[in-house]
C-alpha cells in the first residue's frame, strides 16, 4: 500500500472525468426513459451501448483513486465517513425511487404495481434496484477492499479481472447490483492499486498521444458495435480498458472546462436525484398536450434532458442544504447519535480512550 498511498490532493482532470462520467450516466437514463415515454429514438440506445465501455468503468476507476487512505484508516472511520453515508442515502432514495418508478410504469403502460414496489423496497438492501445499485456496490467495494488489503494486490487484480471478463462477456445475474458488482469491482481495485500509473497517464501532455487514445477507444468501440462482437469472450472487457484510457484522455482535453470539474466534485447528489427528475420530466413530455412539440426535437432531447436533470439535481441539493431536507443527502443526527451509542456499548474501552 505504500506505493499507492500518495497525498489525497485534488487532481483537476479527475474531477473533470467524474463530471464526464456522471453526464454519461444521466444521458443513458434520459434516453431510456424517453424511449419508455414513447419517443422514437432507438438510435440513442445504440449510442449509449457504445458509450457504456467508458461510462461505468471510468466512474469506478476514478472512485477508487482516492480510496487507498480508507483502507489504512480504522474501520470506525470508514464506517462513519463512507459506508454509513452510502447506506443512508441508498435506503432513503430507494423509497423516493420506488414512488417515482410507479409513475414511470404508468407512463409506459405497465400498470400500477404497488405490491411489487413495496416488496422490492423491503428486499432492496439485498437486491438493490434502479440506478442506486452503484451506491450499494460502492459501499460493498470499500468494505471488501479493506478486508482484503493484506492480500497481494496482483492476486486481487487477477481474480477480480477474471471475474470481470466473464461478467462483461454476457453473464447476467438475477439482480442489476450483483451483475454490476461482478463487472466493475476490478476497475475500482485498479483505481486503488494502479493509482500511480493512472495519475501518470493523466499527466501526459502530448497532444498526439492524447488524441490517439481517444481515437483508439472510438475505433475499437465502433468495430465491436458494427461487427456485433460485444459478447465475444473477453473482447468487451478489453473495450472497457481502452474506454478508461480514452476517458482519461477526454478528461485531460476538457479539464479547462470548469463546469465538468464543478459537477465532478459533487457527483453524489446528482447521482441520487437525477433519475427521479428524468422520470418526472419524461412523464410530463409524454402527456398529449406536450408530446407533439417534444417529438419534433426528439433526436436531441436526451442530452437536453440529461443536462436539465443535472442542473435541477444541483439546484435541489443547494435548496435542501438550507433546511432539514439536507438529510436526504446525509445521515440525520438521530442516526449518527444512535450509531455512536451502539458503538460505545459494543466497545466501551475504545470509547473511553477516544473521550480522553
Amino acid at each position: 500500500m505504500s506505493a499507492t498511498n500518495p497525498a489525497a490532493e485534488r487532481v483537476g482532470w479527475v474531477d473533470t472525468g467524474r463530471g464526464i462520467a456522471i453526464l454519461l450516466v444521466a444521458l443513458f437514463h434520459s434516453a431510456n426513459w424517453l424511449l419508455g415515454a414513447g419517443f422514437d429514438i432507438p438510435y440513442w440506445r445504440e449510442i449509449n451501448d457504445s458509450l457504456s465501455s467508458m461510462r461505468m468503468p471510468l466512474f469506478f476507476v476514478l472512485s477508487g483513486l482516492f480510496a487507498p487512505k480508507w483502507l489504512l484508516k480504522p474501520w470506525r472511520d470508514l464506517w462513519t465517513v463512507k459506508v454509513r453515508l452510502y447506506l443512508w442515502v441508498f435506503l432513503l432514495w430507494e423509497v423516493v425511487g420506488s414512488i417515482v418508478f410507479l409513475l414511470g410504469q404508468t407512463m409506459k403502460g405497465e400498470g400500477f404495481g404497488l405490491r411489487q414496489a413495496v416488496l422490492g423496497l423491503v428486499v432492496s438492501p439485498v437486491l438493490p434496484r434502479f440506478e442506486l445499485w452503484f451506491i450499494w456496490a460502492l459501499s460493498i467495494f470499500f468494505v471488501v477492499a479493506k478486508l482484503s488489503r493484506k492480500v497481494d494486490p496482483r492476486l486481487q487484480l487477477v481474480i477480480a479481472g477474471a471475474v470481470s471478463i466473464v461478467a462483461l462477456s454476457g453473464l447476467e445475474t438475477a439482480n442489476v447490483g450483483w451483475s454490476g458488482s461482478l463487472k466493475y469491482y476490478f476497475f475500482f481495485l485498479a483505481g486503488i492499486y494502479l493509482r500511480s500509473w493512472i495519475i501518470r497517464i493523466g499527466t501526459v501532455d502530448n497532444r498526439l498521444l492524447v488524441g490517439a487514445a481517444m481515437f483508439v477507444w472510438a475505433a475499437v468501440t465502433a468495430a465491436i458495435a458494427l461487427l456485433g462482437l460485444r459478447d465475444v469472450f473477453g473482447l468487451y472487457f478489453l473495450n472497457c480498458l481502452v474506454g478508461v484510457v480514452g476517458g482519461i484522455a477526454f478528461s485531460r482535453t476538457l479539464r479547462g472546462v470548469r463546469w465538468f470539474g464543478m459537477i465532478g466534485r459533487i457527483t453524489l447528489p446528482i447521482y441520487l436525484a437525477h433519475t427521479p427528475i428524468v422520470i418526472l420530466i419524461s412523464f410530463l413530455l409524454s402527456l398529449p398536450i406536450s408530446f407533439p412539440a417534444a417529438a419534433v426535437i426528439a433526436p436531441v432531447l436526451p442530452p437536453i434532458l440529461a443536462v436539465t436533470a443535472v442542473l435541477l439535481a444541483l439546484y435541489l441539493n443547494r435548496f435542501a442544504s438550507r433546511s432539514a431536507l439536507r438529510y436526504a443527502y446525509e445521515p440525520p443526527p438521530v442516526v449518527t447519535e444512535f450509531d455512536q451509542r451502539l458503538y460505545r456499548s459494543i466497545h466501551p474501552s475504545r470509547s473511553n480512550e477516544e473521550s480522553t
